[in-house]
């Protein structure tokens, strides 16, 4: 494999990427030495994201190609789940970053390399604040509708995430959802009756919540100590992805890698993400 830059060098690449938006916070220090592979805009490859990963898809793109994130955004798909794992399957992309989908496509290889959680909303007006995993099981089931009984008031309304989204797959094997949970349609939440969901990166870090509730889950409130030591009930793994052809000196399969070592991780968690589970 050829040489990379000397990890210095992405740190310092790091903190001028913080400072390119909220979502980063100052990056963390790390003693290392150096990562394989040189990549430029020949070799590079085509990144496919779910919308929760797209800023850490855009920190790894500018971070490998020297170039700001606006530059480099050009060789990421921002899309659902699903589709970006069946844009691996295609070839249409090199790598995947996003979290599991209802079914892995066949013919690929797959690594933790972060830490997310499915988190619930609610309306600023609502009186919730906690909820239980049996009491979600029940709403999404359709069996309960209204929020009496659970410290609210008023019929619950479910907002549905799309097919293919990361967090209605995520939904369906932690906790079972049926046509309730789904929706084409993006619907703002205007009222305290409201049960919304998402990931933790998108709903809180993001801002898909902003001027919402996010309601603690059996007690525990979803916060990166709680999703990092896996208290919180909710946890979901996030997958980097890559075929199963690729050769042991492609630069997907470096880059592949690279996200699961000890430099990888670290620049991980300098973006605002949390590193995958020890």
């Amino acid at each position: 494999m050829k040489r990379l830059t000397a990890v210095m060098l992405i740190f310092a690449l790091a903190l001028a990427l913080a400072g390119c938006g909220d979502f980063a916070p100052d990056p963390t220090e790390a003693a290392s030495l150096t990562a394989d592979y040189s990549f430029d805009r020949s070799n590079f490859p085509a990144i496919a994201c779910g919308a929760a990963q797209e800023p850490l898809a855009g920190a790894i793109a500018a971070i490998m190609l020297g170039e700001t994130r606006h530059s480099a955004s050009d060789v990421l798909d921002v899309t659902a789940t699903g589709a970006a794992w069946e844009q691996l399957a295609s070839g249409e992309a090199g790598l995947v970053l996003a979290a599991e989908p209802d079914e892995l496509p066949s013919g690929v290889d797959t690594a933790v390399i972060s830490r997310d959680a499915l988190v619930f909303y609610v309306g600023s007006g609502s009186e919730v604040d906690n909820i239980t995993t049996a009491q979600l099981k029940s709403i999404i089931s359709g069996g309960t509708t209204s929020w009496t009984g659970m410290g609210g008031k008023g019929d619950i309304v479910v907002i549905g995430r799309p097919e293919g989204s990361g967090s209605l797959a995520a939904l369906r094997r932690l906790i079972g959802a049926d046509a309730l949970a789904v929706s084409e349609e993006a619907t703002a939440l205007t009222s305290s009756e409201v049960l919304g969901y998402g990931f933790y990166n998108e709903a809180v870090l993001m801002g898909l919540a902003d001027g919402y509730k996010v309601l603690t889950v059996d007690g525990v409130e979803p916060t990166p100590e709680t999703i990092g030591s896996g208290d919180y009930p909710l946890c979901v793994d996030i997958l980097a992805g890559v075929s199963s052809s690729a050769a042991s000196d492609s630069p997907e399969r470096a880059l592949w890698l690279w996200l699961q070592g000890g430099v990888g991780q670290a620049f991980i968690s300098s973006q605002g993400y949390l590193e995958a589970a020890k």
